[in-house]
């Protein structure tokens, strides 16, 4: 009933797919568990480059730098995927839904007693521009 198949699939191309499928897993793990950090601290990609010399200038004076937007891992979370009491349930992750974000993307809430700015930081030590409003 059923012919043999005639053709020969080289077993390197098997182990091929298998490694090359294995390091991009690696890397979008990677990826993943880094952006999954950033967010759980508070930072963009940039704001966390920045982070390092604003620690090092705040040292320089014997302050400690505070990022501003770090409101704790669960209210990091919480704003990132706009599960709030004003947004959305949890179960919208679950589901391919298009959610939007809980602010307008220009400002951001900050924690409590930063509200103009990172601790250990001077107006003259920023490093990205602001925007005058």
């Amino acid at each position: 009933m059923f012919e043999p198949w005639p053709y020969v699939t080289p077993q390197v191309a098997f182990i091929l797919i298998y490694v090359i499928c294995f390091a991009l897993g690696l890397a979008v793990g990677a990826m993943l568990s880094w952006h999954l950090y950033l967010v759980a601290r508070g930072y963009s990609s940039v704001e966390k480059h920045d982070a390092s010399t604003y620690k090092r200038v705040a040292a320089s004076r014997g302050e400690t730098f505070v990022n501003a937007y770090d409101l704790g891992t669960r209210k990091n979370f919480a704003l990132f995927f706009n599960i709030t009491q004003t947004g959305h349930p949890w179960w919208v992750l679950l589901t391919p839904l298009k959610t939007l974000p809980y602010t307008n993307g220009h400002a951001w809430i900050r924690r409590h007693g930063y509200e103009h700015g990172h601790g250990g930081i001077r107006d003259e030590d920023e490093l990205t521009d602001q925007e005058d409003d």
